[in-house]
């Protein structure tokens, strides 16, 4: 019987080839902790690290030659990665606006059709919340990924590569004017999509309240709860039609805000547009 022979395997690491695989990974990893759809409390934080290894090595191969390496001191190596933290929260809250704005729209139609004190608990966030806002948020996540926009995202990701060095990034005051201004655009988003409904109640209101007047002996106040639901309801029906519409005109404004970001942060000159909405 002979004994069985071991052999030895040597591992020979290219640092340099791990340190752009690193680069890589490190954005992936910010960005992917981040993101309205990934940031949910239902997402298991082993698949959010499992897909961050596995997207950055499926992109290794496209980006080796573009990618800067990530640095292995110290002092360079916490500068890069505040550089990247700072993209990463530029990015996502990029994202959340329209996610925000779909809930604050869910809000306005709530309290106008008298499902103020209505709370459920969202299992996104884990906290109360009105019954059509975490509807709205839903919404919004079905008609983001139906319309392709994590299409258009992960494009906007892999361009970032390109054009935005590791760890360059940094937030000024033309930045910053920037993200104020697309944050004020969260409202205007928001009135845009509950304005047919909250029109439709304001009038159903007005009509009960000239009602009231003409007619005292009906109890307005018991009358005017299924009334307000039901064109409340009835409304919203109608309004899902052009939600999807403008959703993809939103999707397509915020892509190319942050491919505009992306440029501008790159070439370091500043840019006048803004997303329409």
């Amino acid at each position: 019987m002979t004994p069985t022979a071991w052999t030895a395997m040597n591992f020979t690491i290219n640092l340099h080839e791990a340190a752009i695989w690193l680069a890589i990974l490190l954005r992936l990893s910010l960005i992917t902790f981040m993101f309205p759809i990934f940031n949910s409390r239902q997402v298991p934080s082993v698949f959010k690290v499992c897909f961050a290894l596995a997207f950055s090595v499926i992109l290794y191969p496209l980006l080796r030659e573009t990618v800067t390496p990530i640095p292995f001191e110290l002092p360079a190596l916490l500068a890069v990665v505040v550089g990247e933290l700072v993209f990463g929260i530029v990015m996502s809250l990029s994202i959340t606006i329209i996610f925000t704005a779909f809930q604050v729209a869910g809000e306005l139609i709530n309290f106008e059709m008298g499902f103020g004190f209505a709370f459920v608990v969202d299992p996104q966030s884990g906290t109360q919340t009105m019954l059509f806002s975490m509807w709205f948020q839903l919404l919004a996540l079905m008609l983001f990924l139906g319309l392709n926009g994590h299409h258009y995202l992960l494009k906007a990701v892999i361009e970032s590569f390109r054009t935005l060095p590791i760890g360059v990034f940094a937030i000024d005051q033309a930045l910053y004017d920037r993200i104020v201004i697309l944050s004020a655009h969260l409202f205007v988003i928001a009135v845009k999509l509950s304005a047919p409904v909250v029109i439709a109640l304001m009038i159903t209101q007005l009509g009960m309240g000239l009602m009231s007047k003409f007619a005292p002996q009906i109890n307005i106040l018991m009358t005017s709860f299924p009334l307000t639901i039901f064109i409340g309801l009835l409304f919203m029906s109608f309004s899902v039609l052009i939600w999807g519409t403008a959703m993809e005109h939103i999707n397509r404004d915020l892509i190319q805000f942050l491919q505009n970001l992306i440029q501008v942060r790159a070439s370091g000159a500043p840019s006048s547009h803004l997303p329409t909405f």
